[in-house]
């Protein structure tokens, strides 16, 4: 057994130590192998997808939207702007039902998101998963809504940019077509999770079809009391604007188009007429990092801290800088400032954790992750870290029941399989190794190192015909180690 863990190893640990370098591995989407499976994927999504009517005082429809419920108690998620103003509304769900909107729970104007109570049954309720997990550029997305008021379409795309504002969180560009009514859609990958929310503008008489991800869903807090939506609108109409708004908006349109210098103009305006507004701060810090300006950067995001101690964002979005720059050990104080004041912002705990990984701090990385669990329990990816940092701490038995948690959550997902199959390996469970393995492939068919892996267990069970047909497969995916393991068949 040592010397099938000889070769096992130093191919498996290597890409399971490859995994942690960011301190937290990400499931990026992957390309359905049948029509069949993209039919099953958007069914079980549209189910969750309503339609969004809004009235005004007299009752009179004035505009449409779409949303989706997000768990079983009637919370649903759409775009603010869909909502504003409107004194009544009622969503239309997938079998043609009608519910009223009861009341407003949380909201973040900047990110254009808003989350409301239905006041419907909880057997009427189907609900979509949200994770944090960014895009790739490049990466298939479906966008299932209602645009035009077609209740229930489906369209398909691909991200073609991925940006970052504070304040917002990240957004992406992407090509699938979306209309008038496709706003507060859900975006899901090709796993069926929500990896955004489409917001739909136009700037300067060009569509640019883009969405909030995901995380700025689940950081969405809940509001003190809790507002009908008459009440919500008549609140919002007493308000006195916020003199940097429009500037910050402007500012935002070019922004989003990378228009840095442009932004910078309104953003500066804005700072300057309201010092104490940290949206305007947290603007100009994101167009100076646009602009490659780090020191400029920093004093920005500074400011924003300053003027706003208890902005959990501003805190974060400084430290998110510092990490970038390298300069690990502020970014470490920005973080914990972040998290001191709200106990449960996941993007804080997430950027601890990636630097704990980096300096080998595997407690610290082990508790920043159980506070992610805490406050994202569904989030298959930090189940799967959990289950990296148990093996590291050879704790190998609850590696394995962490990777069968973040199976539970995702079923489709190969690295999580091969890392089990690597830590069977390690317990001397060759039988359920070459299982684990195995599904790695069901789900990848071109996943080499899983190939490399049961190749090396044929070897040791001798098994060299079959060894050798993994090889014949390693020669199309990984040349390197289907030389690797020639050598090691005719030994």
């Amino acid at each position: 057994m040592k010397t099938i863990l000889k070769y096992i190893k130093t191919v498996s640990l290597g890409l399971l130590t490859l995994s942690l370098i960011t301190g937290c591995f990400s499931f990026r989407g992957q390309t359905l192998s049948r029509d069949a499976d993209l039919v099953r994927l958007t069914g079980s999504v549209q189910r969750a997808v309503v339609k969004i009517t809004v009235y005004d005082v007299e009752k009179k429809p004035v505009g449409i939207g779409s949303g989706f419920f997000v768990d079983k108690s009637g919370h649903l998620v759409t775009n603010y702007h869909v909502l504003k103003g409107a004194y009544t509304a009622e969503v239309t769900t997938y079998d043609g039902h009608k519910y009223p909107v009861q009341e407003i729970l949380a909201q973040n104007e900047a990110a254009d998101l808003i989350k409301v109570k239905v006041k419907i049954p909880e057997k009427g309720v189907y609900r979509v998963t949200v994770i944090p997990d960014v895009p790739a550029v490049a990466e298939r997305i479906i966008v299932v809504g209602s645009p035009l008021g077609l209740d229930q379409t489906v369209s398909e795309g691909i991200v073609s940019a991925v940006r970052e504002f504070p304040g917002i969180g990240r957004t992406f560009q992407m090509s699938a077509p979306v209309s008038m009514g496709s706003s507060g859609s859900p975006v899901i990958n090709m796993h069926g999770k929500v990896i955004g929310v489409v917001s739909f503008i136009s700037i300067s008489g060009q569509n640019l079809n883009f969405a909030v991800a995901g995380q700025s869903v689940m950081n969405l807090k809940a509001e003190k009391t809790t507002k009908t939506l008459s009440e919500w609108t008549y609140s919002a109409s007493r308000q006195k604007p916020r003199l940097a708004a429009e500037l910050c908006k402007k500012g935002f349109e070019f922004s989003i188009q990378g228009k840095y210098k442009k932004a910078l103009e309104y953003y500066k305006e804005a700072a300057a007429k309201s010092p104490d507004d940290a949206e305007a701060w947290l603007g100009l810090g994101s167009c100076y990092v646009g602009l490659e300006q780090p020191s400029a950067a920093i004093e920005a995001f500074k400011e924003a801290t300053r003027f706003n101690p208890n902005k959990t964002q501003a805190h974060y979005y400084l430290g998110r800088y510092y990490q970038g720059l390298g300069r690990h050990k502020e970014a470490l104080e920005s973080y914990q400032t972040a998290v001191s004041i709200d106990r449960d912002y996941g993007p804080a705990y997430l950027g601890l954790a990636e630097i704990y990984s980096e300096q080998k701090r595997l407690d610290d990385e082990k508790e920043a992750f159980e506070q992610l669990l805490r406050i994202w329990p569904d989030y298959a990816a930090s189940h799967y870290n959990m289950g990296i940092i148990y093996a590291k701490l050879k704790r190998y038995q609850d590696a394995i029941n962490a990777y069968k948690r973040a199976l539970a959550i995702d079923p489709e997902i190969p690295y999580t399989y091969y890392n089990m199959g690597v830590t069977y390996g390690i317990m001397g469970k060759s039988k359920e190794e070459l299982a684990a393995y195995k599904q790695s492939i069901r789900i990848d068919p071109d996943f080499a190192p899983a190939h490399f892996n049961i190749g090396i267990l044929y070897i040791y069970s001798g098994q060299k015909d079959a060894a050798l047909e993994e090889y014949k497969i390693l020669k199309r995916l990984d040349k390197d180690n289907a030389d690797k393991l020639f050598d090691l068949i005719y030994k």
